[in-house]
């Protein structure tokens, strides 16, 4: 609330530039892509060396796998911030809490890397969860939903 009234003050014709909905999306997509940017940045510091992983008995699929779970990590972040901020504008602590043990499960999933099938799937998973749900929560219908996982024009 106090950074609308922030933007109210700010803006020319008192009226706030952007949406509660327009913020969760973009504060989401921001912290994704600068968690991917990290991510990104940490993998190609391994990828120098000085022992390089993949070579000597590590899966030869570390690189592809690691890219495709910044992708996710890429999406949730923006799909969490679409719920959180649902969360605070409504009061529902509970949809606060359940991006929090999201955000750990997936982190936790981590530890599970050498078994990439047990760290990706549930992964991605979860961003069809959060995806379905912050579309919901947008104003998506669920017949619509319906639709496209059905692939129903």
């Amino acid at each position: 609330r106090k950074a609308i009234e922030g933007l109210v003050a700010l803006s020319e014709d008192g009226c706030s530039p952007i949406s509660i909905q327009q913020m969760a999306y973009v504060a989401g997509v921001g912290f994704g892509l600068m968690s991917g940017a990290f991510s990104m940045i940490n993998l190609l510091a391994d990828a120098l060396g000085p022992g390089t992983v993949g070579i000597h008995g590590d899966s030869q699929l570390y690189f592809l796998t690691s890219a495709f779970m910044t992708m996710v990590l890429i999406f949730l972040h923006t799909f969490w911030g679409i719920l959180f901020f649902h969360g605070c504008e409504h009061r529902r602590w509970w949809e606060i809490a359940a991006v929090v043990i999201m955000h750990l499960t997936v982190s936790g999933l981590s530890f599970c890397n050498p078994l990439y099938v047990g760290s990706l799937v549930p992964s991605y998973l979860l961003m069809a969860a959060a995806a379905a749900w912050a579309y919901l929560l947008s104003g998506g219908s669920a017949q619509n939903l319906r639709r496209f996982l059905l692939c129903k024009c």
